[in-house]
């Protein structure tokens, strides 16, 4: 009160004194400044509004688009959460129907699907990323995923290229607990964790670190800028973690970009699961490296023009895996040391674009890729739905596929502006985004019967993936509801397979900040 009654006696000063201003300017002025420091004190006193002492404190320091106080540099703190809501189409059996499973006391012929078949809530992704500027040319990143650490429990999508649920007769299986009870690989939460040092080199920047080698569009792309809840079967084969170095040259205000590095490429890079195995934090297990290139080149890229935006791009990964110059003595790998020498490839090339004029808002999406090595997978499932179980000198495959996406954001369209107007539920459509994709991919691969030992047989699946996006926030926010038709290939019966019933409903919540 002792303050206030000052600043009211202060303020009656102003007044009577304001007739004399125009004679004395200087009076006025001092006046001003000593109301000016009368209030800076007063701000110094605890708030009277009924918030704790450690709130007041802190409310003048933090708060939203205020920077994180550190040592040395600026940190930039973001991250991804997404909840799943999964049902399956119920079906007790898998895709081998020549296992027999014991359940209950009693025998039955084929795979046991029960794990696999439930709904569920889940914890799909829990990315924290952490950005530090150290000077204007260094800077560093790391991402980390808690969630990693169960993903495996967890029925994976049919549109991934590989299924929780291997093949072929193994003993797991016959227990119908798949990779929940046969997985031995140790969760690996570190993601990217790189520095990257740019303008010091016209057009040019270096990373060196933990990331995803050049690749292609969409397995590149952020987890949280997805048209659809899940990548498709094919971006898996580009979708992996290795440890490098690569230079990045952009040119034409981004409009041509190329990427080129060289990684490790130890065993899990080409033709596994990328939630499984990956070739991030560990050291290569051959004495070759991989050679990673990416080119990107954006002919059109006009937003407010009617020919709108178009990307095309291709990548390409090269090198030399295992170190044993022969088959023999390959009956268990270790740690890839004794792996028969294969040279390896991961290839993608894709397209996108987005028109503009009265079409806007409509988008198109497609991409194909391929990958060659040889399946290593002598007592574990890392391939793509595969279980050798006693493949002893496999030849090299290439697996190969491509999808096709396209959809309609309201937001974006020539209809927006009116749907925001026109407000109730012309507000809500204009949040809408409608997606449909069509995929097709080998994944199924299983032992030749002719000679299993040595060479498999491929198989194509398709899925039809129909999505609905509401975007509360754009991507910072929104809710993404899919359905997923999948079809299994025909394959012939005297190798045992069948059609599952395991088409997927999916409802992904998102908050991305």
């Amino acid at each position: 009160m002792r303050h206030l009654f000052t600043v009211l006696s202060c303020l009656t000063l102003l007044i009577g004194f304001s007739a004399h201003a125009a004679s004395n300017d200087q009076q006025v002025q001092d006046l001003k400044r000593e109301v000016e420091n009368l209030r800076k004190e007063l701000n110094k006193n605890e708030s009277l509004s009924p918030i704790g002492k450690v709130d007041s404190k802190t409310s003048m320091k933090y708060g939203p688009n205020n920077i994180v106080e550190t040592k040395t540099g600026k940190l930039s703190i973001g991250g991804l959460v997404q909840v799943w809501y999964q049902s399956v189409a119920n079906d007790s059996k898998g895709l081998n129907r020549l296992s027999t499973v014991v359940e209950g006391g009693a025998d039955f012929e084929g795979e046991s699907n029960d794990t696999f078949d439930n709904d569920t809530f889940r914890i799909r992704r829990t990315e924290l990323r952490l950005s530090m500027d150290v000077t204007e040319n260094v800077s560093a990143y790391i991402m980390i995923d808690p969630a990693r650490e169960s993903n495996i429990q967890f029925y994976q999508l049919p549109t991934l290229y590989v299924r929780n649920s291997p093949l072929t007769n193994s003993a797991v299986l016959k227990s119908g607990g798949g990779l929940q009870a046969g997985n031995t690989i140790v969760p690996q939460l570190l993601q990217d964790c790189y520095i990257n040092f740019h303008d010091v080199v016209p057009y040019h920047d270096f990373t060196i670190g933990q990331f995803k080698p050049p690749s292609g569009e969409e397995a590149w792309r952020n987890s949280g800028q997805l048209e659809f809840v899940e990548r498709a079967m094919v971006t898996g084969l580009n979708n992996v973690r290795d440890i490098g170095a690569m230079v990045h040259g952009s040119f034409i205000d981004g409009r041509i970009q190329y990427w080129a590095g060289v990684f490790n490429g130890p065993f899990g890079t080409v033709l596994s699961n990328p939630e499984l195995v990956e070739g991030g934090n560990r050291s290569d297990d051959n004495d070759e490296k991989d050679f990673a290139w990416r080119v990107q080149f954006r002919p059109v890229w006009t937003k407010d023009k009617w020919h709108g935006r178009l990307e095309l791009g291709y990548s390409r990964t090269d090198g030399q895996h295992g170190e044993q110059a022969s088959e023999a003595g390959r009956d268990t790998p270790i740690n890839g040391l004794n792996v028969e020498k294969t040279w390896i490839n991961r290839n993608a090339a894709w397209a996108w674009y987005r028109p503009g004029g009265p079409v806007a808002g409509w988008w198109l999406r497609g991409e194909w890729g391929s990958s060659k090595d040889r399946f290593y997978n002598q007592g574990i499932a890392v391939g793509p739905t595969i279980w050798f179980d006693g493949q002893n000198k496999p030849k090299a495959e290439t697996l190969a596929g491509w999808y096709f996406g396209t959809g309609y954001k309201l937001s974006d369209s020539i209809w927006a502006e009116g749907l925001e107007n026109g407000g109730g539920m012309g507000g809500f459509l204009k949040n809408l985004e409608f997606a449909f994709r069509y995929e097709v991919f080998d994944a199924v691969v299983v032992e030749s019967a002719s000679t299993p030992d040595r060479n498999s047989d491929i198989y194509k699946t398709q899925a039809y993936t129909a999505g609905i996006n509401y975007y509360i926030k754009g991507h910072d926010a929104k809710i993404q509801a899919n359905y997923i038709w999948v079809n299994e290939p025909e394959i012939n019966t005297g190798q045992g397979f069948r059609e599952i019933r395991n088409d997927v409903f999916v409802v992904n919540f998102q908050v991305m900040f």
